[in-house]
């Protein structure tokens, strides 16, 4: 279960989330090039950006739940114990895992309201029907990671966290790196 959506949490956030980085970058690019080389910024740069950059969070804020780079506190575990910490963890899990689905819900909700309502950035008219739209499903595809976690932890009584690749790569120091060419 927890690989389906490791899976899941990995495409959308690599590569959702890389395209959309790329595209934002490309953005800054030509803005700080049209601003200082040409003096002619593009138009909306800023309306972009806050666009791109929430669908960004929106495609990654479930693969940063995974990997453990939200902030969390342990402090219960050396005061009341493992068993308080495993019990905590299941109850801490779900409880997020419910306020994340009403989060994704008010978001669709929100999203359908701004259609009707015709709200869009300043300059380019972009509309935010789509951009709660994807915040929405990034933060469904987060309940579901807590979800499933709270289903493993209850099981296994652990939860492994998915391997970043970037962080252990820069974990590793470069006598490791000459060690490992040097057997190749």
């Amino acid at each position: 279960m927890l690989g389906i959506v490791d899976r899941l949490t990995r495409a959308v956030a690599l590569y959702c989330g890389g395209v959309l980085l790329f595209v934002l970058m490309g953005i800054i690019v030509v803005d700080v090039t049209g601003r200082y080389a040409l003096n002619r910024p593009l138009y909306g740069s800023l309306d972009l950006s806050i666009t791109f950059l929430v669908l960004i969070v929106a495609s990654s804020i479930a693969y940063g739940g995974r990997t453990g780079a939200h902030v969390t506190a342990d402090i219960f575990k050396t005061l009341l114990g493992a068993r308080f910490e495993w019990i905590n963890g299941i109850f801490v899990k779900l409880f997020a895992a419910v306020i994340t689905a009403l989060w994704c819900w008010r978001l669709i909700v929100t999203g359908r309201t701004a259609a009707r309502l015709g709200e869009s950035t300043l300059l380019l008219n972009i509309p935010f029907e789509p951009i709660y739209f994807a915040l929405g499903v990034g933060v469904g595809l987060y309940s579901l990671v807590l979800f499933a976690e709270a289903f493993v932890l209850a099981r296994t009584g652990e939860v492994p966290l998915l391997s970043d690749e970037s962080r252990i790569a820069m974990e590793q120091s470069p006598e490791d790196s000459r060690a490992r060419e040097s057997r190749q």
